[in-house]
């Protein structure tokens, strides 16, 4: 059996991302559903992982006592929601953050992409980084007001993401739309030559 096939428990896969037992359970069962909500049922977050690699895992069925996933599914996971980096070490910034919701340190590999290259998921923080806001707050306070572009996805977690693509695609706009906007600066005069001078 290959690395990447090798099963992994809960226990297994909590030690792994170095999180409770109880945090990998969160993570192998499906979101709550509110019996009123009309939306299809949400997956897991390993399942949604999963079927986004086109993986079965018959051995983690609901009715499954002890679950288990293939080691590739849990790694492109852990990658993707910010706990793992690209070569299979934990994100050493996270090992002490301890419980509630945080949002990773680096931008993550998105684990549906399908391309060599792999395609990277830009959070809260570094969209903010990259088109020059002041703050995280600063940020959402824009895309509240509907300036930025609507996120490109939400991860296993259901956290907002974008890709590169489309931030710098809205930087580019944003930088045409503010020269537009600034008023041309008309000559004072224009020389024997027809060529325009300002007074100092």
């Amino acid at each position: 059996m290959a690395r990447g096939d090798e099963l992994l428990s809960l226990t297994e896969i909590s030690k792994l991302a170095g999180v409770s037992r109880q945090t990998a359970q969160r993570w192998h069962k499906a979101p709550a559903q509110h019996e009123k909500n009309k939306k299809p049922v949400l997956p897991s977050a390993l399942k949604k992982v999963a079927a986004d690699l086109e993986v079965e895992v018959p051995e983690a069925a609901e009715d499954s006592t002890r679950p288990k996933y293939p080691r590739r599914v849990v790694e492109a996971f852990l990658k993707g929601i910010g706990y793992m980096n690209q070569d299979g070490s934990l994100v050493e910034e996270i090992q002490q953050k301890g419980g509630g919701r945080w949002l990773p340190v680096r931008p993550t590999i998105d684990p549906t992409g399908t391309s060599r290259k792999p395609k990277m998921r830009y959070y809260v923080p570094h969209a903010a980084r990259l088109l020059d806001y002041s703050s995280t707050e600063a940020l959402e306070q824009a895309r509240s007001k509907d300036r930025i572009p609507e996120p490109d996805g939400h991860d296993e977690l259901f956290r907002p993401f974008w890709y590169i693509e489309t931030l710098e695609q809205h930087k580019k706009d944003r930088g045409q739309r503010r020269r537009k906007a600034e008023p041309e600066v008309e000559p004072d005069g224009h020389d024997g030559e027809g060529r325009p001078y300002k007074l100092l």
